[in-house]
């Protein structure tokens, strides 16, 4: 999927599959996701239900959104902290909310974070982080085109160029399959049909700037969604000598193993790389 040609109105309703082949990539629960698309530019999906945990008031162009983390003080770590760096550095975030009793996901269109701030949270004696958002477009109203003014001039257009890297897709695919769709961290195996597995490919060290790193199969992983996007949080380290993982919260996996397949020439200075630049705990 190319955020270029991303298909997505306001008001859409979808259910998980549905976002899963929209977006090309599966719903990992949390409501911050840090996601890249096949040009590997970084974007956000943001989740909010009526049902919780924080009941966010998602009503009006201008809004509070509550940040990541259900127990303890939150930190500005994982998706928090991605999310409070759009302020400064805005990219496309996609808002997404779920009604109380509904099982799909309306799409409420991209906001942008206008500001945050971190302090006691209503009712409860820990800080969280409130992100200020706003819709940067709102819903397309209907127009006749016989209403429609005749003397409107046609918007103006300008010719511009994208640079995009391209990716060895041919290659994640077939490491993919040597590990017949097996997570290299967790070694579950997920479907997405009855015959076909599914896995996603990770890039230790991210194509896309500042890190510049290569497509080659020494910089990839063979990993489920779930822990491709806590590679991407940070929420892994992986010693890159032993391939012993270390886990921020997921205690049966901390100390266990990575499983590296003999003719997977994995990397030991890229797995160095994540631990130093991307891992935050």
């Amino acid at each position: 999927m190319e955020l270029a040609t991303l298909s997505l109105e306001p008001g859409e309703r979808l259910s998980g599959s549905e976002l899963n082949s929209r977006f090309d990539r599966g719903m990992t629960g949390r409501g911050i996701e840090i996601c890249y698309d096949d040009d590997d530019q970084r974007y956000l999906r943001l989740f909010s239900s009526d049902t919780g945990p924080y009941g966010d008031d998602v009503t009006g162009g201008e809004f509070t959104y509550i940040g990541e983390g259900q127990t303890g003080d939150q930190t500005l770590t994982g998706g928090n902290k991605f999310l409070a760096r759009a302020k400064r550095h805005p990219l496309p975030i996609f808002f997404f909310h779920r009604e109380s009793g509904e099982t799909d996901w309306e799409y409420q269109g991209q906001v942008e974070v206008v500001d945050y701030a971190c302090g006691p949270f209503d009712g409860d004696d820990r800080d969280v982080y409130r992100f200020v958002l706003r819709r940067r477009h709102e819903r397309r109203e209907r127009v006749d085109d016989e209403e429609a003014a005749a003397d409107l001039a046609p918007a103006e257009r300008a010719e511009t160029t994208r640079s995009r890297i391209i990716r060895n897709t041919a290659l994640a695919t077939e490491l993919k399959a040597r590990y017949s769709h097996t997570c290299q961290v967790c070694g579950e195996r997920r479907r997405r049909g009855v015959h076909e597995g599914y896995a996603e490919a990770h890039h230790l060290k991210p194509l896309g700037r500042p890190h510049d790193g290569p497509d080659t199969e020494a910089n990839l992983l063979v990993l489920c969604p779930d822990h491709h996007a806590d590679f991407d949080y940070g929420m892994i380290a992986v010693d890159p000598e032993t391939h012993t993982i270390s886990h921020a919260y997921e205690r049966e996996l901390d100390g266990s193993s990575l499983s590296v397949r003999e003719d997977h020439d994995l990397g030991s200075a890229f797995l160095d790389y994540h631990n130093r630049t991307i891992a935050s705990f």
